[in-house]
């Protein structure tokens, strides 16, 4: 895995066998491919849902028959097999895995790019691919990226970084190769033309294991964010995405901190800690100023960095200028490693090999390197709470913010306007989910058909678009910012959330009420008169139904005279005396249910309609 160039450990043999065996004992006998959303039938036997729906789909003469084994089974006993569809699932993504494995090397992969509009698009693929793999999804996750100005080298020493990684995989000594050896790995060329557009990813992860626990090490690669050619909007986004993603964060500048690093470090900072307050995620676990180039070859031990580092933070506490940068660098959690110029050798043709290196340019490197690399343990990715993240829950993060900067309506022109805009739809989720809830309240699943059979659909639908409107209130009182047309975008959107959450309720509500009226009624048939009583519930549940109809276009009174009038007559033809009396029972108890109803309604003055007050319940922020 990893950065290795050593040959992929592959299934062993006798596995493979086994697990092709596995394959096929998964597959349908009717379409030949594997099980999607697999049932058994009554006789054991396992189909993909539309196989056997269409299998069965003309009528038998003989009864159904099963595809395999011949024996008639009831067609409608289909029971979903949710073991076997998570097997599926995981087989799947095995054989995926077995296959990339064999089919591509190792690489980096754009993980965050910029379009041709200038736009910043995200790879939701190769998220998924990175973090979701099933032999890393569950381990804790430390994630090394590097910003900084294009074309200082960035990629050259993550390719140093990546061979160290790689021999810690292999539980050998750390090493940054041969003498001669090509560098390769993330793509670099001396010059100043920038290769790397947007943030990449080194696609396998180094899982490196110590007293039986695992981790999984990602390497990433900037470009844009700290680049004066790039707009302000991208580089806000490319920062805060880099700061959300790091456990380990190198900043690579030149020669010394200037004005302008220090300018976006501020951002950076500030950046981080809005975006990792939206997101529940530490900000800023470790970070490194590594100085490039620096002036004094004989001066770059452990001990001439702090003593640069307390310089700077002297200068800053007499500028007043950069709060976010001066109480970073007082924080035990950053470090900093003085570099010398790497020597004239690695600025032609080079291939980069340590041999084209200056000798105290390659020993401070090395030494840089194995530092880091040793004590990555330290850097696990955290939580706001220090609970470990793991590669899965990071994946969550992730498409939840990427999913914000795919979005071209959100540009941010500061920190504080992209803070907001996370801010803006973290709180769109809470009022839908309160929202979502309130539905649930006004009809549990554990109702009674006769208290759901006591509010009509129509009456229903007057409830829930009141509580849509409350808290479409709600959430404009929580929109954060000034921007007019962006907070008129908000609740828009919004507003056709809870109109999509509300129509599905009472669509839902609707066959519902149906369904508990048709349940009913040939409960009385199926209990009372039998063969005959079973004609009877039929029409119990009709005469409920068509009460349902007359209420639908306004009229609660008729239905009620529908109801009890429908209940005598049309039983008692149909199940003579005792029908009568069934019909004139239930018509009479439903005509007594909405005569109660109207004058508890006009007493409180209301048409009945309406949602109590107390129920709706607003979201917390």
């Amino acid at each position: 895995m990893g950065g290795s160039s050593s040959k992929q450990p592959s299934m062993p043999r006798e596995g493979a066998a086994s697990f092709h065996k596995l394959e096929e004992d998964i597959t349908c006998s009717v379409c030949l491919s594997e099980l999607t959303d697999p049932v058994s039938i009554t006789c054991g036997h396992t189909f993909c849902r539309n196989c056997i729906v269409s299998y069965w789909a003309t009528p038998q003469i003989w009864g159904y028959r099963c595809p395999e084994c011949r024996k008639v089974c009831p067609r409608d006993q289909l029971i979903p097999v949710h073991r076997l569809k998570n097997l599926v699932t995981n087989v799947q993504l095995v054989v995926r895995e077995e296959q990339a494995k064999k089919e591509t090397p190792p690489c980096a992969i754009p993980l965050v790019y910029t379009d041709s509009r200038g736009q910043l698009q995200t790879d939701e693929a190769a998220v998924q691919s990175c973090f979701l793999s099933s032999d890393v999804s569950n381990c804790p996750v430390v994630l090394i990226c590097m910003i900084g100005e294009k074309r200082r080298g960035k990629s050259f020493l993550l390719n140093y970084i990546l061979r160290a990684l790689s021999c810690q995989e292999r539980d050998e000594p750390i090493s940054l190769g041969g003498e001669d050896e090509p560098l390769s790995g993330f793509e670099w060329r001396a010059g100043t033309e920038s290769i790397t557009k947007g943030i990449w990813i080194w696609n396998k992860p180094f899982v490196l294991e110590r007293n039986g626990e695992k981790m999984a090490v990602f390497v990433l690669d900037t470009e844009g964010s700290l680049d004066i050619e790039s707009s302000r909007d991208i580089s806000i986004k490319l920062s805060a995405l880099s700061m959300i993603l790091s456990s380990y964060l190198i900043f690579n500048v030149n020669s010394s901190l200037k004005t302008t690093e220090l300018d976006y470090l501020e951002m950076y900072l500030y950046v981080a800690e809005l975006a990792g307050k939206s997101f529940d995620l530490q900000y800023l676990q470790h970070l490194d100023i590594l100085i490039r180039d620096w002036h004094d070859s004989l001066n770059c031990q452990r001990g001439d960095a702090q003593s640069y580092i307390n310089r700077e933070t002297e200068n800053l506490r007499k500028a007043s200028r950069y709060p976010f940068v001066l109480d970073t660098l007082r924080s035990p959690s950053v470090g900093c490693c003085l570099l010398p110029h790497p020597g004239k050798r690695l600025l032609g043709d080079s291939q980069g090999s340590l041999s084209d290196m200056d000798e105290d340019f390659k020993n401070h490197l090395g030494n840089y390197i194995t530092d880091l690399v040793r004590g990555i343990w330290r850097h696990v990715k955290t939580d706001i709470h220090g609970e470990k993240v793991t590669c899965a829950q990071l994946e969550g993060k992730l498409k939840e913010f990427v999913g914000l900067l795919q979005k071209e309506q959100y540009s941010f022109a500061s920190p504080l306007e992209m803070f907001f805009t996370f801010e803006n739809r973290k709180n769109m989720s809470s009022v839908k989910r309160e929202f979502l809830n309130h539905l649930d309240n006004l009809a549990p699943a554990s109702s009674s058909p006769f208290k759901i059979l006591g509010v009509t659909p129509s009456k229903m639908k007057g409830r829930t678009s009141e509580a849509a409107a409350h808290f479409l209130a709600v959430y404009e009182e929580s929109i954060k910012g000034d921007d007019s047309q962006g907070r008129q975008l908000l609740m828009e959107e919004m507003e056709s959330i809870l109109r999509e959450a509300e129509d599905k309720f009472n669509d839902e509500y609707s066959k519902r009420f149906k369904k508990c009226a048709i349940g009913i009624g040939c409960a009385i048939g199926g209990g009372v008169l039998s063969l005959a009583g079973g004609v009877v519930g039929a029409a119990v549940a009709g005469t409920v139904l068509a009460a349902e109809a007359v209420a639908l276009v306004g009229s609660t009174t008729a239905a009620v005279i529908t109801g009890a009038v429908g209940g005598t007559v049309t039983l008692g033809a149909i199940g003579t005396g005792v029908g009568a009396g069934v019909g004139a029972g239930v018509g009479g108890a439903i005509a007594n249910r909405k005569t109660e109803a109207e004058q508890q309604t006009t007493e409180e003055g209301g048409d009945g309609s309406g949602t109590d007050s107390q129920q709706l319940v607003a979201p917390k922020k």
